[in-house]
């Protein structure tokens, strides 16, 4: 008698169980569904290509810098600066005479040095002894556009030289005041190069190629023109009147399929 309550409860679980198992049956293929989509969602995010466009800009400096000095080391600061005055002279006549005028050279301030020199004593010991001396010393700076006219000058330094001037030349720099202007015009190309090369790339993936992930810029080399120097930390050529402005851009792309 007291089984009879247990078999009425049967045929409700077994309606429970079987709508358990159809709603497992239905739900199975749905959630496969789903999770196979989120997988191809995740694996198309992860789908990218990285590429390195590069481009030359040419350039040619429109600016020249000239740097010389003069000095004179005398027994006496009236002797050293009556000295030095004498191959500041020569100097400014050679600039002048060569077509650079006074408006394209500075000249800062006279630099002056206590210093000593060995003098002979005419003794076997000591031989020599030091004795006080002045240095005088006096910088020019030449800026000009005129590039050609600097050339020339610089070419016949000699001549101060023939003249018994004693000089001191340092080599001319070529720069450019529309530097900013080529960096961004090869940075255009260099990120056109980057996309062409991207899309050859995805296009043989048979691929479509998607937005920009990420851009990172790398250092500018300017060289002289036709160089193939490189430099982790970028080159900055002044000694060349002609150049070529180089940019190298990495590009991560997209990829859809």
């Amino acid at each position: 008698m007291a089984s009879r309550p247990w078999s009425r409860d049967v045929p409700q679980v077994l309606v429970g169980l079987v709508a358990l198992a159809v709603a497992l049956a239905v739900a199975l293929p749905v959630t496969a569904v789903v999770v196979a989509g989120a997988l191809r969602d995740i694996k198309r995010q992860r789908d990218t290509i990285v590429v390195t466009g590069s481009a030359k800009q040419p350039i040619e400096a429109n600016l020249a810098v000239w740097r010389l000095s003069v000095s004179a080391q005398e027994r006496t600061p009236r002797a050293a600066i009556a000295a030095v005055r004498a191959k500041i002279e020569r100097v400014d006549g050679f600039l002048a005479r060569g077509g650079l005028g006074a408006a394209a050279i500075n000249k800062p301030p006279i630099g002056v040095e206590q210093t000593s020199v060995n003098v002979p004593t005419g003794l076997k010991k000591p031989a020599f002894r030091a004795v006080p001396a002045w240095r005088v010393g006096q910088s020019f700076t030449i800026q000009t556009a005129q590039i050609d006219t600097a050339e020339r000058v610089a070419a016949r330094v000699g001549d101060l030289l023939a003249q018994g001037t004693d000089v001191t030349v340092e080599p001319i720099q070529y720069l450019s005041t529309r530097l900013k202007r080529a960096k961004f015009a090869a940075l255009r190309l260099a990120t056109a190069d980057a996309r062409e090369r991207a899309k050859t790339i995805a296009d043989g993936l048979r691929g479509d190629l998607g937005s920009v992930k990420s851009v990172q810029l790398g250092v500018y080399q300017i060289t002289p023109r036709n160089s193939t120097d490189v430099s982790d930390y970028g080159i900055n050529d002044t000694s060349t009147r002609r150049k070529d402005v180089t940019a190298v851009v990495t590009v991560t792309f997209r990829v859809e399929r």
